[in-house]
């Protein structure tokens, strides 16, 4: 069972972003069956007025649920829905002109179909950001998602048959808790004496690149990616399990076997020698895997001591100047 939401995005009489959502369908919403259907639906709306219109025609020619409320205008981040538990859920988040519909600025899941269909109807440019990418819908676009994972711009999931708009990309603006997080992911491995670069596509950060020297002066350049969700380099855990599985993959006798197909790298190194330096090596690596969420929580807490004793030495000189006065 394959569920589906169309949403639009329109400016107010206040000239302020407004999302409307239809009812969730809740079969063959898919691109290639009845998501062709809204999609087309949605190409031809241009009266946002309409779109409720739109929804209640396109529900009584293929699901009949002929609810009171089929359109609605869902929770932004700052107005939370809150369950019977009470637990928050927040069905979108917005920073300037980027939404997210499918993960909130805290980093969790959003409620969302399988597939969704998001038409700009406002007079700006937007971007949505989704785990592939932030894309730009330019004003009358339209982004097809299959689950988080914009579908525009890949020919094989979409029908040929159909016009679809090839979307842009652009720059993502992380949150203050992202840039936060990865700037202690990043020190940490600083302390562990790599150095590191960030890579990035269609927009977002993407991967971790880092690089050190063996004692015997080789350089090794290592990466990490996130190609299921770019976001997750903002999450520790899932940076420590990528980090894993890098290390599990070192192998000693393969880099032996690719650094001795150097000639200059014989003449400097005997077998033995370069095994040693190996070794000494992996050591390196298991030390920062087995430790990276340690240093992470001790970055953390100097951070926070750090601002603790800046407000304390703050308050202790007014109270000073208070005295002198």
């Amino acid at each position: 069972m394959h569920t589906g939401t169309a949403f639009i995005i329109t400016k107010n009489k206040d000239n302020k972003f407004q999302v409307q959502k239809s009812t969730g369908f809740n079969n063959e919403m898919e691109f290639k069956c009845l998501g062709k259907v809204i999609y087309d639906m949605l190409k031809n709306l241009k009266d946002p007025l309409l779109f409720d219109k739109m929804i209640r025609d396109f529900d009584n020619r293929y699901f009949k649920y002929y609810a009171e409320i089929m359109t609605y205008s869902p929770e932004e981040q700052k107005t939370p829905y809150i369950d019977k538990d009470g637990i928050e859920y927040f069905e979108y988040a917005q920073t300037d002109n980027q939404f997210k519909f499918f993960k909130d600025d805290n980093g969790e899941y959003i409620d969302r179909s399988d597939s969704n269909y998001i038409k700009n109807l406002s007079n700006e440019d937007i971007t949505i950001v989704c785990s592939n990418g932030n894309y730009v819908l330019k004003p009358n676009q339209i982004l097809i998602t299959d689950y988080d994972k914009c579908i525009n711009n890949i020919k094989k999931e979409v029908d040929n048959n159909i016009k679809i708009d090839i979307l842009n990309t652009k720059e993502y603006i992380p949150t203050r808790k992202e840039k936060n997080t990865l700037d202690n992911i990043i020190k940490v491995f600083e302390s562990f004496g790599f150095k590191v670069s960030l890579l990035s596509e269609n927009g977002m950060n993407n991967g971790i690149e880092f690089e050190t020297w063996t004692n015997g002066g080789v350089d090794m350049i290592h990466t990490i990616y996130f190609f299921d969700n770019y976001q997750d380099i903002y999450d520790r855990e899932k940076v420590k399990n990528e980090l894993e599985e890098m290390i599990d993959n070192f192998s000693i006798d393969e880099e032996i076997d690719i650094y001795r197909q150097d000639k200059r790298y014989k003449e400097a190194f005997s077998i033995k020698e370069s095994l040693e330096d190996f070794e000494n090596y992996e050591e390196k690596l298991n030390d920062l895997s087995d430790n990276f969420l340690t240093k992470y929580n001790e970055i953390v807490a100097q951070k926070f001591m750090k601002n603790e004793l800046e407000k304390e030495t703050t308050k202790n000189n007014k109270n000073n100047i208070d005295m002198e006065v």
